[in-house]
């Protein structure tokens, strides 16, 4: 596939502004910064992206294509359809993976706290990746994904991925998988049992 001089430009800048993301931080990085990575002259630039929110966003969204791609990978080797325990193996995966996306996700996520613009995006994501995996996994349905819907299992999974990045805990975390897939197998069991807040 033949990539438009559009997405080759787009390309440019994302792949600068997740270097520049992950050298200087989100707060720490302006337009001009992201800019001297590319070959675009200033005005090119602008013409695509008018603020560093945009580009984070469209980073996010590059993010949550690259989880499809995981996931649907996971269920072309999974023994069979969509179920409880395959949903536990991609939750554990995509809170333990390691990948330039998922850093500058806990950028995001950092930055967040402070911006509210940033911060405002948040519920805007979560419904792109839940739109996003109805559509696009393998083997899926509406209400496969209720589960993960939860305030409580999206702070937990951030949780853990921050700490995968902040805390330099990946690795731990890695020789605990079996820990964490037991933890989410339990609070399935409690959001079936209308025990989740």
């Amino acid at each position: 596939m033949t990539l438009s001089i559009r997405e080759i430009r787009q390309k440019e800048i994302l792949d600068a502004a997740t270097k520049v993301f992950i050298r200087q931080g989100f707060n720490n990085t302006s337009m001009e910064d992201i800019i001297a990575e590319t070959s675009l002259s200033k005005g090119g630039f602008y013409y695509y992206y008018k603020n560093t929110v945009n580009i984070l966003h469209d980073l996010m969204k590059q993010g949550m294509a690259y989880r499809m791609s995981k996931m649907n990978e996971f269920m072309t080797n999974y023994s069979s359809v969509m179920d409880k325990q395959a949903l536990v193996e991609m939750l554990v995966d995509k809170m333990l993976d390691e990948s330039e996306l998922m850093s500058v996700y806990v950028i995001y996520l950092q930055a967040a706290k402070n911006n509210k613009e940033l911060k405002a995006l948040f519920p805007v994501l979560v419904e792109e990746t839940l739109s996003l995996a109805y559509k696009d996994i393998k083997g899926s349905c509406i209400g496969d994904f209720k589960y993960y819907a939860t305030d409580f299992m999206i702070f937990f999974m951030n949780t853990i991925i921050l700490g995968c990045e902040i805390l330099d805990a990946r690795d731990n975390f890695k020789k605990n998988r079996d820990f964490f897939v037991e933890i989410v197998k339990l609070y399935f069991d409690y959001f079936d049992r209308g025990d989740i807040k």
